[in-house]
C-alpha cells in the first residue's frame, strides 16, 4: 500500500461533497498501467485538494510559455513514469515534487479518478486525488512551470462555472468549455479531470 493512503475523512472532517468524492474513488494499488497496449502513452498527475477550506480548491499550475507543447497551458502537476517510479501513483508524487516542489509528507493519497485520453497528443493521465495534510508554498520550477494558483472547486459554497472560450491549437482556433478563475481558463484534459471530480462530488452539503 502506498505511503500516505488514507483509510477515510482527513482530520478536521470532509464535506458531505468530499464524502462522496471519497466514496467514488477506485483504490490505487489497483491501478493498471492505461498505455500499455502502446496506442496511447502513460502520464499521472496528482489531483490535490485542500479539505479544510470551504472553497475545496486544487492546486494547478501554468506551464512555462517557453515549452514546446502546450506552452502557457494550464494542467495539474504531473508527467510521465521513470524507471525508478514504483507505479504511476509515484510518477504523480514524484512529478509534483519536481514541478512544485511539494513536499509528499504534506500530500495524502486517497485514490485513482477517471482515466482522461488526449488523442492529439497521445496520452492517457491517470489523476490521483490526494488532500493536503498540511500547509506549504508551492515553488514553480522555472524550466516547466511559469506559476500556480488554487482552483475552487466549491466557491462561496456553490459551483464553478462552466464557460466556452476561443483557444488556439494545432487544429487552428476553436470554441472549447472550460472553467475560468481570474486570468486562469481550465480546459482540456486539466477541464475533463475537474469535470469528473466535480461529478463525483455531486452537488453542495
Amino acid at each position: 500500500m502506498p505511503p500516505g493512503w488514507a483509510d477515510g475523512a482527513p482530520a478536521g472532517g470532509a464535506s458531505g461533497r468530499l464524502d462522496r468524492l471519497l466514496r467514488s474513488l477506485d483504490p490505487i494499488e489497483e491501478a493498471s498501467d492505461p498505455g500499455e497496449d502502446g496506442s496511447l502513452r502513460s502520464a499521472a498527475v496528482l489531483a490535490l485538494i485542500d479539505p479544510d477550506r470551504a472553497d475545496l480548491p486544487l492546486l494547478l499550475l501554468r506551464r512555462s510559455w517557453t515549452l514546446r507543447t502546450h506552452p502557457g497551458q494550464v494542467g495539474l502537476p504531473g508527467g510521465t513514469p521513470a524507471a525508478e517510479d514504483a507505479g504511476l501513483w509515484q510518477t504523480a508524487l514524484r512529478e509534483a515534487e519536481e514541478e512544485l516542489a511539494v513536499p509528499t509528507d504534506a500530500v495524502e493519497l486517497q485514490g485513482r479518478a477517471s482515466v482522461v485520453p488526449t488523442w492529439n497528443s497521445g496520452y492517457a493521465i491517470t489523476p490521483f486525488v490526494a488532500f493536503l495534510r498540511r500547509q506549504f508554498v508551492p515553488q514553480p520550477a522555472g524550466a516547466e512551470v511559469d506559476s500556480y494558483f488554487w482552483f475552487p472547486l466549491q466557491p462561496a459554497g456553490g459551483r464553478p462555472e462552466r464557460v466556452s472560450r476561443a483557444v488556439t491549437v494545432a487544429q487552428g482556433t476553436l470554441e472549447m468549455p472550460g472553467y475560468l478563475h481570474g486570468e486562469h481558463f481550465v480546459w482540456g484534459a486539466t477541464g475533463a479531470i475537474v469535470d469528473d471530480l466535480l461529478a463525483r462530488m455531486g452537488g453542495p452539503g
